[in-house]
């Protein structure tokens, strides 16, 4: 008998590992937006340090109500501590450096429960443009699958300091980071509505690219595949939301139902109204 349970639990153990995998992920997306970590005493200098830091650098949180604000920092301040920063090439680690990049993170996923991207643990920190041995080139960024961003910090600030010219180098990695980390999911079924608007953002990727319109709103380097094409539009969606409504509205509404959340209703904390809900 002894043999005989050893082997059925041989036999289950792999099921039970998996289910609590399922559960450890479940918990992960679901319980980790905890606000109101903002009203703990010891996160009352940080909270003090983001807020001042994202009023002066981040339209998008100046944009919020004092509730969204709240949202915002206690997210920031989880990933924070979950998030690990690497200086490469005499670049210099900050804490400053960290909320800017995060703060990035916090604006794309901000509609999302799912606010962390989990697969992504390490930020690589470079003074300038980079050489890339995968690449062999030199660039600004890269995303790895293996769960690392590699940002150049004078880029990532050139991006931030325009506010117009829909150039933001952290959201853009950030965005390939998202579509690596949804697509890499083993429990997809946790994002099954963005299942339904990546397709549509990669169906229209392909419409746009036959159509060969000479006037592109969406600089060209958005054609060069689809995960170009959605970064490129998030940095978009972002910088310039009205001219992105009025000059490609079908692609605004994936986005707006992709991300959950529309940038051109800062008096809703940019929460997205379904013409069905309104």
């Amino acid at each position: 008998m002894p043999i005989a349970r050893l082997f059925i639990l041989g036999i289950l153990s792999p099921f039970f590992i998996y289910i609590l995998f399922i559960l450890k992920q479940y918990v992960k997306v679901n319980f980790t937006n905890a606000p109101d970590i903002v009203k703990l005493p010891k996160y009352k200098f940080l909270v003090w340090r983001i807020h001042r830091l994202m009023s002066a650098l981040n339209p998008y949180y100046a944009g919020l109500t004092k509730e969204g604000k709240s949202k915002f920092l206690g997210r920031l301040i989880v990933l924070l501590q979950q998030k690990q920063f690497r200086a490469k090439e005499d670049e210099i680690d900050t804490i400053e450096k960290r909320i800017v990049i995060l703060g990035a993170l916090t604006q794309l996923t901000f509609g999302l429960k799912n606010f962390n991207l989990p697969s992504f643990d390490l930020i690589r920190l470079y003074p300038r443009a980079f050489y890339s041995a995968y690449l062999q080139t030199h660039v600004k960024g890269l995303t790895n699958r293996r769960g690392t961003i590699s940002l150049s910090w004078l880029d990532t600030m050139r991006g931030i300091h325009d506010t117009n010219d829909n150039l933001h180098l952290a959201l853009h990695e950030w965005s390939h980071a998202l579509l690596i980390d949804h697509q890499d999911d083993y429990i997809q079924w946790l994002y099954s509505s963005m299942n339904k608007y990546i397709r549509e953002a990669e169906e229209f990727f392909e419409q746009i690219k036959k159509q060969q319109i000479e006037d592109h709103y969406l600089r060209a380097y958005a054609f060069t595949n689809e995960h170009e094409f959605f970064a490129v539009s998030v940095e978009h969606f972002f910088e310039t939301p009205a001219t992105f409504a009025s000059k490609l509205p079908e692609l605004y509404v994936i986005m707006c139902s992709l991300l959950n959340q529309d940038p051109l209703n800062p008096e809703g904390d940019y929460g997205y109204i379904t013409q069905k809900s309104k």
